[in-house]
């Protein structure tokens, strides 16, 4: 029936649409169903089936003239929020926009774990509707995290490879020359920042002619080193971003347009840097702020984020959210450093204080992971695989260490529930009381005492326990799952590893991490990328999980918290048009700007208008000369100051003799208090001659126990609490608190003052570097 086949124009003519559009239809056929498809491939369509399509079809006719409308149909599979929607468009639209280049990329930034790699798919998908057509996406020096980035984006445009509109590959397994259909699809390559990728990726751009003078996106994912101009340690083989640098600009002269996005939670090298790096004396009014990319897009949290501010913000005794934290000894994870069978022996493995928190861990995961597989059945939902993770040290040696010291403990609690169950019953009843007070609290239930220690003995004498060494990419690759996650092989996993682990590996249902890094200098970017117990966690996982670290390392933890919620704060207020301020204190105590890139992020103080700089984990001094200190405080704390609700104004001098005097009240042991960064911000926040807030208090009656919070919100109370940090105040403020002394409470018998420091509300986030390089 030869009237019945129809051409372009006419087919054009009965869906309103132009000709051109036509020709994309027969281009892009996946857009349409198969029938139809089959019919596109050749130069002429059939009459009914094209008026059938048209009639079922509810795809608004006008997208045709669109092109293929690849993130709206990614949208739809993935079903993304609106906010995220919102977010990926905003960028796109930025990136086809605005000039970005290697050193001043556009910013997708991002939390640990947040929903990064959805975003930049989503961002990809974006451009390739902006006329882009191929998308390079730079990963960290791992074939670990090239294979997961792969199958991550082969996943998510699993729709669009099978219709031929898409292709992607890691450079490192490229294809040969592409054919002509090929070079017409839209191109995702992988490569490592690795050199040998990089020149794979130029040697691949040259030999095909069809991709020369294309439009390129450059995605640098976990770009935590700083984009491509950061120079790393010269030991660093791996990634040497000078090099890289150059080869990137290679790139883009292969190419009429490159767009470049960075993606990363951890952007402090690139943020926290001048324009020059000038000698700081020489500009004594300069103070250094954020050198920013082109465009800076903050990713949306969803709902399900579980970050820093669950572990490291101040929560009431009934929050499910105080019992994540379990205290571990510094003797302990240094007993775990080296072998040492003085220390730590198969014997007493059980009843050392050398294995102490990480005997608690091992037994409170495997009963943690049985609690929510009971609460699973009754909900008659499908029983999940749980793991945990320790990561203590980078040497492999350590690991070994840690793996037998494992052992000796995975297997004497497999013993004992084989022939004696009633040596783990305290053990056990240790790990239940602890799990029954946050799953109560989170509103769960926990399956009766003597049913889970039954099922709890069950799981050892099964032997699900599987404990797997994690240190090369070698080693994990015959660890990951089809998702290039680490594999879950049994119920109740351990795993055991070293900077492996900080390079952007997903653990599924991580609800136990025994962390003991501590090294002499922290950066703040890699600690944060070991933090694997952030991510996507339901709170009924989030109930039973808990990060045992020693209080040192808690405390870094913290602090590095602090200052990546001043650095995000400031661009949600729009502070970051003025900036983050850094400073130090010389050699003859004034306050001076430094460079960023001289701070040793170890050893920062960050306050900004939400947060508090104050003393804890201390004890205070004893005797005749705390007797005397009182006296002297008593003095220099005028009685009319106290209990009033109101603030007085004091000059600085004041202020410092107080903290000063304060200081000789208190001993400190692993964690110490930087006295000279309260001073210092007294200083920086107000002008010679000029007057601080004072606020005093008396009565306080806080145990010991209970003194730990470095956010210091529950130290100042609920009814102090709005008045510091929701009032309005252009000046700093100086809290005391006296607290009652006395053995009951923990403390020694005298009673003491407790300083806290608020910056003025409307001030600027200020990192205080209390160490820098040379």
């Amino acid at each position: 029936m030869e009237h019945d086949i129809v051409g372009i124009n006419e087919i054009a003519e009965m869906a309103n649409v132009s000709r051109q559009a036509v020709v994309n239809w027969r281009s892009r056929a996946s857009d349409f169903p198969r029938p139809i498809k089959e019919l596109a491939s050749g130069p002429v369509f059939r009459r009914p089936q094209i008026r059938a399509w048209l009639r079922r079809n509810n795809r608004r006719l006008d997208d045709l003239q669109k092109g293929p409308q690849f993130y709206s149909r990614l949208k739809s599979y993935r079903n993304d929020s609106d906010e995220l929607a919102e977010c990926i468009e905003r960028v796109v639209e930025k990136l086809d926009t605005s000039v970005t280049t290697d050193s001043r990329p556009g910013m997708l930034l991002g939390k640990i774990q947040s929903g990064k790699t959805r975003a930049f798919v989503g961002v990809i998908a974006g451009a390739f509707d902006r006329d882009f057509d191929i998308a390079l996406v730079l990963t960290k020096g791992t074939k670990t995290l090239s294979a997961q980035t792969v199958s991550r984006l082969e996943s998510d445009f699993a729709e669009f490879i099978e219709e031929d509109e898409l292709m992607v590959f890691d450079i490192m397994k490229q294809p040969g020359t592409l054919t002509r259909s090929e070079l017409r699809r839209k191109i995702v390559i992988v490569a490592k920042k690795q050199v040998h990728n990089l020149n794979r990726l130029i040697d691949f751009v040259k030999d095909q002619p069809g991709l020369q003078k294309k439009k390129v996106l450059i995605v640098d994912d976990e770009a935590d080193l700083a984009s491509v101009r950061f120079v790393p340690n010269k030991d660093d083989t791996d990634i040497s971003q000078g090099v890289i640098a150059g080869q990137i600009d290679e790139l883009r002269e292969l190419s009429d347009g490159i767009a470049f996005l960075q993606v990363t939670a951890t952007p402090y090298s690139l943020y926290l840097q001048p324009e020059n790096y000038d000698d700081p004396a020489a500009h004594t009014n300069y103070v250094y702020k954020p050198k920013r990319p082109a465009f800076t897009e903050l990713l949306p949290i969803h709902g399900g984020y579980v970050g820093g501010n669950h572990y490291f913000d101040s929560f009431d005794d009934g929050d499910p959210l105080s019992h994540l934290i379990v205290e571990v000894s510094e003797q302990e994870q240094d007993a775990l450093r080296k072998m040492d069978l003085r220390r730590i022996n198969q014997d007493r493995v059980l009843d050392t204080e050398n294995t102490a928190g990480l005997r608690r861990a091992i037994i409170t995961f495997v009963l943690a992971a049985g609690v929510r597989q009971w609460q699973q059945r009754e909900l008659g939902e499908k029983e999940q695989k749980y793991s945990m993770l320790i990561h203590n040290d980078t040497q492999k040696a350590a690991h070994s260490w840690q793996n037998q010291v494992i052992d000796w403990i995975r297997d004497e609690i497999v013993k004992a529930a084989e022939e004696n169950p009633k040596r783990l019953r305290p053990l056990f009843d240790e790990a239940y009381d602890d799990l029954e007070v946050s799953v109560t609290a989170n509103g769960g239930d926990m399956p009766p005492h003597d049913e889970a220690f039954e099922e709890f003995l069950d799981a050892l004498q099964n032997d699900d326990i599987v404990v797997e060494k994690v240190n090369s990419d070698g080693q994990v690759s015959a660890l990951l799952d089809q998702k290039a996650e680490l594999k879950l092989r049994t119920p109740y996993n351990i795993f055991v590893g070293g900077n492996i682990l900080d390079r952007g590996i997903t653990i599924p249902n991580l609800i136990a991490f025994y962390y003991g890094r501590n090294p002499r200098t922290t950066q703040a970017d890699t600690v944060l990328q070991h933090s694997r117990m952030y991510g996507n966690r339901g709170r009924d996982d989030l109930a039973v999980t808990r990060l045992y670290t020693s209080r040192a390392v808690y405390d870094r933890l913290f602090t590095i918290n602090e200052f990546e919620n001043a650095l995000r704060d400031a661009f949600e207020t729009g502070a970051h048009d003025q900036g983050v301020v850094f400073i130090q204190t010389d050699g003859n105590g004034r306050i001076r700007p430094c460079a960023p890139n001289k701070v040793l992020l170890s050893d920062v103080v960050t306050v900004s208008p939400r947060t508090l700089l104050l003393p804890s984990d201390f004890q205070t001094r004893a005797g005749k000369r705390m007797a005397e200190l009182q006296t002297k405080l008593d003095k220099l704390i005028l009685p009319e100051w106290r209990d009033t609700g109101e603030f007085v104004e004091i000059d600085r001098a004041t202020a410092y003799e107080i903290i000063a005097t304060i200081e000789e009240t208190m001993e400190f042991d692993s964690v110490k208090f930087e006295w000279g960064a309260m001073r210092g911000l007294i200083d920086y926040y107000t002008e010679k001659g000029e007057t601080i807030l004072l606020l005093a208090e008396t009565g306080r009656g806080l145990d010991r126990a209970k003194s730990g919070d470095k956010s210091g919100r529950s130290i100042l109370g609920p009814a102090l609490r709005p008045r510091i940090m929701d009032e309005p105040r252009s000046k700093p403020a100086l809290i005391l608190l006296q607290q009652k002394g006395g053995r009951e409470r923990g403390w020694t018998a005298h009673s003491f003052w407790w300083p806290l420091l608020a910056a003025p509300t409307d001030a600027e986030p200020c990192v205080f570097a209390t160490k820098s390089m040379s």
